[in-house]
């Protein structure tokens, strides 16, 4: 009953109130915490999966993701923050950090100093590494500096634990994987980074360094998830990571998940393979390449050891090594339908292997449909009949297998967190836990848990502001339902609805009565403050073809009119009680690939005229009604044919609007901004010079129709002049996604809806208040003319020489002058450039500075 009851639990979210604090008073939505959709049993399954719109935003009309696009873009950015001290790359004001550090977000993996148990490392999903010095009671981010914050696993040199070893790239490799640059050394304790290679790998799953010898390095690689090659496999260096050796390669969909070392003799390893490939058109998590390999010569060569292990296909394996006798392993394996085909045991190194009792393993508590997503197992280093399996819920066996029972309380109670990734064994009774949901730690093997991080990484998809608490920030997140807070409770967040959350929208005339959203379309409403939520998705045709993250809006004059978005406009009258009523046909290109890859993906209603409203699909399309969907109106014959991220109706002028677009592709310019003076009728390009990044967001600042703030996969940019130029906002958010912005109107702050590190905020008019000297011309240095065609006349300041370089929005080299006599002019020849933006540097013996040009 118990594993019926939890499972109906996770796939529709709980609303049954306990307690949790809305507008001074106390209510809780226990949340569903997990991904609610286990993927199907087929090897290669359908594809319409609830991360795919995610996946597909960045890579439509494409089959395959660009990878390479997107890496030279996030590189680029990164460079240029990093290297370029300019006012023209960072406003001034600071971003301010609301929260929530309470909620948690997820936490792939865990390592902690043996000698000092109080200094551990935490890497987060999306989040980068945060580090405490103190068991957990404060924690501070390490890795901001670096252009991509997703960690699949940090190792310490067991000699110098100041020695940390990280790599990059999601290997829990979901609907949209995120992918790294390599992997990175420090010797400082995190301080500073060094990228030390490997950046074709793009998920590094494990590091293991030779307690003999600190220069003898394993990192395991998943490669790039989204095509085969032949980069992944198992990787060695001898030098201490300056150059890396392919030791174990299995084939070109399969990479290395899981890796051990006997510490007795460390030419021993074992290597776990597993196919696996993710895009928005396969999916392949099982297959005849998930093998334990076995090296005796330090990865020379290697064996596939079987003797009772599965010999047909399956998915992910996790290895786990015994601390009593290396000789003793324990392998769990997951089967074609994602749930556990069982545990086996070897007592002697690998030479045959044993089932290991699952009698009462609970299948719904343990990999539950997700065997992909977890897939690992513990042994306590004290005792090898006490094993650990995260999973849903962590189970574990203190008899060696003959029972199993639940080790954390039940994930709805949230005094754990669903979703386990990694243990660390501090002693036989003392374990750190790595969840969804942040780290715990237990210090009587299993009985009593602490939450012991206060980290924020949440990852929020949607950000909005409630009238009557103007103070507080309000969101929907992914495995983490709706919450709101401010940085005064950061630690106090509540629980205001379960399931993966999106939009939420509180009624302007009526305290008690606010919608929030969950995944594929699921609206509900509360009248009574949040007491209880009731269904508002009547009238919505259940077949109907929708978005993982369906848009609707309230209307902004009537707020008890809503619109939502499936394949087409439906409209509710009377909100929240009346009933949707479709005001559309099919606005998509009908189904072509899959049902979720042509949806409604935006859709917004005019706050100057209700009647027009204007919808984007994930297929290109764009759409307007002027008369409240009597008719609609095709409108995007000239924008590219990419995933419409936004359309947003001007508050000023009521015929214009924007909108934005996602997508990557290398060597091809694509406008993320456009613009429309005519209800859509034509379009202006307004994309200026901003990197070539995904944009996620538009918000037009009301009264000043010049001043325009965009979300994007690498943080927030604005213009104040209507999009000739692209500035970043605030001078301290790291180069991570922002799907979200929202303005409150009561403060006037912008509010970011960070999908790695909760949600951000910024005083608009700070944001703005350097603008103009921001937009000068540099003075060290004159330009012209600029825009330039085929020559750029440069004369700099003082005296002496100094080396002037041409870099692309990208941050690529690709002009470069040396030895320039500054007084004098000199003519640098560009009629080779692409048109574009590009940033000239000149470095001389004290000073670095820059300035754009344009290149027509």
């Amino acid at each position: 009953m118990k594993q019926i009851f939890s499972s109906i639990l996770r796939k529709v979210g709980w609303t049954t109130t306990v307690f949790f604090v809305l507008a001074g008073c106390f209510y809780l939505v226990p949340t569903e915490p997990g991904n609610s959709f286990p993927e199907k049993a087929e090897a290669t399954e359908d594809l319409y999966e609830p991360y795919d719109f995610l996946f597909h935003q960045r890579s439509y009309p494409d089959t395959v993701f660009d990878f390479k696009a997107y890496l030279d873009v996030m590189h680029g950015i990164s460079k240029q923050l990093n290297n370029t001290p300019n006012a023209r790359l960072a406003s001034t004001g600071s971003w301010n950090l609301e929260g929530p550090s309470n909620i948690g977000g997820r936490i792939n993996c865990v390592a902690c100093v043996p000698t000092n148990p109080n200094i551990i490392y935490a890497g987060c999903a999306t989040g980068g590494i945060f580090k405490t010095v103190n068991g957990g009671t404060s924690w501070s981010p390490i890795f901001d500096s670096q252009p991509f914050l997703s960690i699949g696993c940090i190792t310490l040199d067991p000699v110098n634990p100041s020695v940390i070893w990280a790599g990059t790239g999601d290997p829990n490799i979901s609907g949209y994987p995120f992918i790294g640059d390599g992997i990175y050394k420090s010797i400082d304790g995190g301080v500073t980074w060094t990228n030390m290679g490997l950046a074709n790998t793009h998920i590094i799953s494990k590091i293991v360094v030779d307690p003999n010898n600190s220069n003898i390095v394993y990192a395991a690689t998943m490669g790039l998830p989204f095509a085969r090659d032949t980069n992944r496999g198992l990787y060695k260096s001898i030098d201490g990571g300056l150059t890396w050796n392919q030791v174990l390669f299995v084939a070109i969909d399969a990479g290395i998940i899981d890796l051990q070392m006997n510490p007795a003799n460390t030419q021993v390893l074992y290597a776990v393979s597993w196919n696996r490939i993710r895009n928005s058109h396969e999916n392949v998590y099982a297959g005849p390449d998930s093998k334990i390999w076995k090296s005796i010569n330090g990865g020379t060569t290697w064996t596939v050891l079987a003797g009772g292990l599965p010999a047909y296909q399956v998915g992910r394996i996790g290895i786990a090594m015994s601390s009593i006798n290396p000789n003793t392993l324990f392998a769990l394996v997951s089967d074609s339908t994602h749930n556990l085909d069982g545990i086996y045991k070897t007592i002697n190194a690998g030479v045959s292997w044993s089932p290991v009792p699952t009698f009462s393993f609970d299948v719904t508590s343990g990999m539950n449909g997700f065997g992909w997503y977890f897939g690992k197992i513990y042994v306590n280093p004290t005792d090898d009949n006490q094993l650990y399996v995260p999973g849903v819920e962590l189970q574990m066996t203190m008899d060696g297998g003959n029972t199993w029972t639940l080790a954390m309380p039940p994930w709805w109670t949230y005094q754990v967190h669903a979703d386990g990734h990694a243990m660390q064994f501090l002693s036989g009774n003392t374990i750190l836990y790595a969840t969804d949901g942040g780290l715990y730690k237990t210090t009587d093997n299993c009985v009593n848990w602490t939450d012991i991080e206060d980290i924020p990484n949440t990852q929020f998809y949607r950000v909005t502001h409630n009238p009557f608490q103007p103070a507080n920030f309000y969101g929907g997140a992914q495995d983490n339902g709706t919450t709101g807070g401010n940085s005064t409770m950061m630690n106090a967040w509540p629980r205001i609805f379960g399931g993966d959350g999106f939009q939420a929208y509180f009624d302007p005339l009526d305290s008690n009565l606010f919608y929030v959203e969950t995944q594929n379309g699921n609206i509900q409403f509360t009248d009574d403050g949040g007491m209880f939520f009731q269904d508002c998705t009547w009238g919505i045709d259940t077949n109907d073809r929708q978005s993982w993250d369906m848009p609707y809006v309230m209307g902004p004059l009537t707020s008890s009119t809503l619109h939502c978005g499936t394949y087409r406009v439906y409209e509710m009258t009377g909100a929240p009680y009346g009933s949707w009523t479709p005001i559309s046909g099919d606005l998509t290109d009908g189904i072509i690939f899959a049902p979720r890859f042509h949806v409604i993906s935006a859709l917004s209603q005019s706050s100057l005229d209700e009647d027009i409203l204007y919808a984007g699909t994930s297929d290109g399309n764009v759409w307007v009604t002027q008369n409240n969907g009597l008719n609609w109106t095709d409108i995007d014959d000239s924008l590219p044919d990419r995933y419409v991220t936004a359309v947003q109706p001007s508050p000023n002028f009521q015929s214009n609007v924007y909108v934005t677009h996602s997508g990557y592709k290398a060597n091809e310019y694509i406008p993320h901004v456009h613009k429309s003076a005519n209800y859509g009728a034509t379009w202006t390009d307004i994309s200026g010079d901003l990197p070539q990044a995904a944009v996620n967001d538009i918000l037009i600042m009301p009264g000043n129709e010049s001043t325009l703030f965009i979300a994007t996969d690498a943080g927030v940019y604005y213009t104040v002049n209507g999009g000739t130029n692209w500035l970043r906002a605030g001078n301290n958010m790291p180069v991570m996604p922002v799907y979200d912005i929202h303005r409150n109107p009561a403060t006037n702050k912008l509010m970011a809806g960070t999908f790695a590190r909760s949600v951000w905020s910024i005083d608009i008019p700070l944001v703005i208040s350097g603008v103009s000297s921001a937009l000068e011309v540099n003075p060290e240095m004159k330009l012209f003319p600029n825009p330039a065609i085929h020559n750029l006349n440069i004369e700099l300041n003082g005296s002496g020489n100094a080396d002037i370089t041409v870099e692309d929005i990208q941050g690529k080299n690709v002009l470069t002058q040396k030895e320039v006599r500054a007084g004098k002019p000199f003519s640098l020849d560009v009629s080779g450039l692409p048109a574009g933006v590009y940033f000239i540097r000149v470095r001389n013996a004290d000073k670095n500075y820059c300035h754009k040009f344009l290149k027509l």
